[in-house]
């Protein structure tokens, strides 16, 4: 029993003899490196300006129904929108999207299924859209604190785009009472808001 022990005793002492000789050796033996250069991350530029044309805001004074022919003759809202990123990392395009919006504080009167809605792009290229009643037009989902800030009640989605670095679009927004309205609608009255929504 005595022996038994021994021996036990000599396994264990020459383990840990052997452990403690191979860790040793390890770390005499390892190499450490340093890094002399610092990480670099880098951003993208993400910026988009917003700017109104001559007119202002769309003004539908003692207005009446009528047809998509003489709603050409109507004076547009028109604006601009710029990525004004150019620089050296500025590469990727930025998408965005117009919206046309009810606000909270302004509740329309005229009925969205009697307002026509048409978007036409005039720069770089010129191209006619199609109208539609506001009623007809897909919403979009704003988040809810941009909502709140903004006192948007609804978004309608008016096109979907994007822009490459220092690009620019100009748009013409025509909005008039359909022609389809009869004597109901007089005094009636519509207050929206052009909102241009953009993302990466």
């Amino acid at each position: 029993m005595r022996s038994g022990y021994k021996i036990t005793l000599g396994i264990l002492t020459i383990m840990i003899l052997v452990t403690i000789t191979i860790g040793t050796s390890y770390s005499y033996y390892s190499v450490a490196s340093e890094q002399t250069d610092p990480n670099e991350i880098t951003t993208t530029c993400f910026d988009v300006s917003f700017t109104e044309g001559p007119n202002g805001s769309i003004k539908l004074n003692a207005t009446y129904p009528m047809s998509e022919t003489s709603a050409n003759n109507l004076t547009p809202y028109e604006f601009t929108i710029t990525n004004t990123c150019t620089t050296s990392n500025a590469t990727d395009p930025i998408k965005y999207v117009v919206t046309l919006n009810t606000l909270t504080a302004d509740v329309p009167t005229l009925p969205l299924n009697l307002l026509r809605v048409r978007l036409d792009k005039t720069s770089p290229s010129t191209q006619n859209g199609t109208s539609a009643l506001l009623s007809n037009i897909a919403p979009y989902t704003l988040g809810d604190q941009l909502k709140t800030e903004e006192g948007i009640d609804t978004s309608y989605n008016l096109l979907e785009g994007t822009l490459a670095p220092g690009e620019s679009v100009t748009y013409n927004l025509r909005l008039w009472i359909d022609e389809t309205a009869g004597n109901d609608v007089m005094n009636d009255t519509f207050t929206g808001r052009v909102l241009i929504y953009s993302y990466m």
